[in-house]
């Protein structure tokens, strides 16, 4: 197997935070989209924000980086932290780290490191990172065909939102060491609290508590439960820092039509929590 980790995810998901550890623990070389920006901008005597605002008129510097990530699929014992690592890099182990929106908004407005991410409010924040993901999805769906909102692109997909990089780290040790194995690993381990209902409560709660996976839809950065509430509803109640989901791209806009907002208020006070923010449906 390749010994690559691609690593991509929703701003403030703490990709950063995991690699450093992750790489000690691999004895892996950390590879990003800063490190190369800077290894480019000094070929050309640059600083590296001189670089941005030539690359906005020379796209052959976005070709240049692009080709440089390219390029590591001939290495070995790398983590690549990249927006596109997992497309440039297909037979890498591919990790998408997700994170509620507020949670986001939160540990991006509080880091002094963003120079470039700063914002009037937390509505401010959510509202720029929804659009800033929606345009890059579009942008990098244009120009190479990479749809980064499709979840099935990756091997392993981990909600950062409520637990520490040390659990995260011991997730991704743990997959991909099996991955290597096998070969195999297609998983999501998502908050059970950041699961928005599609059904009402009386449809189950009735019902004993099943043991199969949540399917789930993910639509605009928020994720539906299609199947699987009362197992959902029941590691809410249980605690659960994280459940295990089975994404599918199916039925997203019946999803949309046939949901409302008192759903997600009867399934809080069903289950005695609070979300951080709701869809705006």
């Amino acid at each position: 197997m390749t010994e690559i980790i691609s690593i991509t995810g929703d701003l403030g998901s703490g990709k950063s935070t995991i690699s450093d550890p992750l790489c000690k623990l691999l004895s892996y070389e950390y590879i990003y989209t800063g490190k190369i920006q800077r290894e480019i901008a000094r070929k050309y005597n640059m600083t590296t924000l001189e670089l941005n605002k030539y690359a906005e008129t020379h796209p052959e510097i976005d070709e240049e980086i692009d080709s440089t990530f390219k390029s590591l699929n001939e290495s070995t014992s790398l983590i690549v932290d990249s927006r596109l690592a997992w497309f440039f890099i297909p037979k890498s182990f591919k990790i998408f780290l997700k994170t509620n929106l507020i949670v986001s908004a939160n540990r991006i407005s509080g880091d002094s490191l963003r120079e470039n991410e700063k914002y009037s409010s937390r509505e401010d924040a959510v509202n720029k990172i929804i659009a800033r993901k929606a345009s890059e999805n579009k942008r990098y769906m244009e120009l190479y065909g990479a749809n980064c909102s499709d979840l099935s692109n990756f091997n392993l997909i981990i909600d950062t939102s409520f637990i520490t990089p040390e659990r995260v780290v011991d997730i991704i040790f743990a997959e991909y060491n099996s991955w290597l194995a096998s070969g195999n690993c297609s998983k999501a381990f998502i908050s059970p609290t950041n699961l928005y209902p599609t059904r009402p409560v009386r449809d189950f709660e009735n019902g004993r508590h099943q043991d199969s996976p949540v399917t789930a839809v993910n639509i605009d950065s928020f994720d539906y439960i299609f199947d699987g509430h009362k197992r959902t509803s029941y590691a809410i109640k249980n605690k659960a820092d994280l459940i295990p989901v089975v994404y599918q791209n199916e039925n997203k806009e019946n999803i949309l039509n046939s949901i409302k907002q008192n759903l997600f208020y009867d399934w809080e006070e069903f289950n005695s929590f609070k979300y951080l923010i709701y869809p705006n449906i």
